[in-house]
């Protein structure tokens, strides 16, 4: 059984603290250095609608609080980074509801943005700051913007998901140092620093994944194409 997952993304920590402190068999393999597709397959809910896999279902969703919203609520306008990216969908939602304007640029730029008087949307890894989720939670929008999308009984691995999110709680200093290593994306002190922040949460109710289908199919009509079910 292979598992695919972006290492780079936040949603595959707890399987690569997992696979490497908790010492769980998972043929895990990069998503982003690989072409292939896993039996399950974790990625945000709109890579996962992109990829039009036929015989999988949603199993479960992650809520990780992974962005940071800087600047002035007022402001209309919201920077993010480049388009069709999870930062930006978020951003696209986010807009649509407060009556803004997203604009694309790097992540610098945007933190400049916002110190200038915008508004700007990055990922916690940028710059920690108050958390877009807490706004979605006031706007009635939260709801898992990661999935586990399996055509296999995914029971094991979600035991295993489960594990390495308590890992991560219980020893953040190895397992930044692993997500570190495997993610080869995020330098250790930045990754020490914000891994207390993302509150990795899985869920398999019904309700909060049908609302993240609902959420986010705003923004990307083909996330209503997924489907739900259990193992």
């Amino acid at each position: 059984m292979l598992v695919t997952a972006p290492f780079a993304g936040p949603v595959s920590f707890p399987l690569l603290v997992a696979k490497e402190l908790g010492e769980e068999q998972i043929n895990l393999k990069n998503s982003c250095e690989t072409n292939e597709i896993g039996d399950i397959v974790l990625d945000s809910i709109t890579n996962i609608a992109k990829l039009k896999l036929k015989g999988y279902k949603i199993v479960a969703g992650v809520y990780i609080d992974m962005y940071s919203i800087l600047g002035n609520k007022n402001s209309t306008r919201v920077y993010t980074i480049r388009a069709g990216t999870l930062a930006d969908i978020n951003a696209r939602l986010y807009a649509k509801y407060t009556n803004k304007e997203v604009i694309n640029t790097d992540a610098n730029s945007a933190v400049k943005k916002a110190e200038e008087g915008n508004l700007a949307i990055v990922g916690i890894e940028v710059k920690l700051g108050e958390k877009l989720e807490d706004e979605f939670d006031r706007l009635g929008l939260r709801a898992p913007s990661c999935v586990i999308y399996s055509r296999v009984d995914s029971s094991n691995l979600l035991k295993m998901y489960e594990k390495g999110i308590r890992i991560i709680k219980e020893d953040p200093k190895n397992s930044a140092k692993i997500i570190s290593s495997l993610s080869k994306y995020y330098p250790l002190n930045v990754m020490e620093n914000i891994i207390g922040h993302y509150n990795h949460r899985l869920t398999t109710n019904f309700y909060e994944l049908k609302k993240s289908i609902e959420v986010y199919s705003q923004i990307v009509p083909s996330v209503s194409d997924l489907q739900l079910g259990f193992s």
